[in-house]
């Protein structure tokens, strides 16, 4: 997803259209990697503003993550629109682009658009990942799943196997009375 902006810097041309979808596996951002369930698609354009690169574009993923309550995979579709600066990563100035988003590129002549899309990850991704709301979650004592099966563990729990050492002899005087 590279794409040169010369002609652009150069004012050969005044805009680069944006149309395009291309199949990728992961995706990488922040030390975490996400998997990708669909084609990214691309629309949109890098214009000229002055002497600064400004992305304007939409675009549309499918990734998977896992469920926060029972860990399965859970495709997520995203849908968000990227607006802001692209600017060289020995240029960039925190109170110069204030006011904007800028995105901070390591090659200002081959753009690379999976960089700019990884940085807008986090912000579009949700929260808090559920396969669905009524999601049962994990058994937190033997781990099943509970949306898949039921609990293995025992019925009935023997209250002398599981009494915590330090209150052993507060049991003790309860036999006793």
């Amino acid at each position: 997803m590279i794409i040169n902006v010369d002609k652009l810097r150069g004012k050969e041309i005044d805009k680069i259209n944006l149309n395009f979808c291309e199949e990728i596996d992961t995706i990488s951002y922040c030390d975490e990697k996400y998997k990708l369930a669909s084609p990214i698609e691309v629309t949109g354009k890098v214009t000229r503003n002055g002497k600064e690169l400004y992305i304007n574009s939409d675009v549309k993923m499918t990734v998977v993550d896992r469920c926060s309550r029972c860990l399965e995979e859970v495709e997520i579709p995203l849908d968000f629109n990227i607006q802001g600066f692209i600017v060289q990563e020995n240029n960039y100035t925190e109170d110069e682009y204030e006011e904007f988003d800028a995105f901070i590129v390591k090659d200002y002549e081959n753009v690379d658009l999976l960089e700019i899309i990884a940085q807008n990850l986090e912000f579009n991704m949700p929260h808090k990942v559920l396969c669905g709301e009524d999601c049962k979650g994990l058994c937190p004592g033997c781990g099943a799943n509970l949306n898949k099966e039921d609990c293995r563990c025992s019925e009935k729990i023997n209250d002398e196997d599981n009494i915590d050492p330090r209150f052993a002899k507060l049991k003790e005087l309860l036999k006793n009375e």
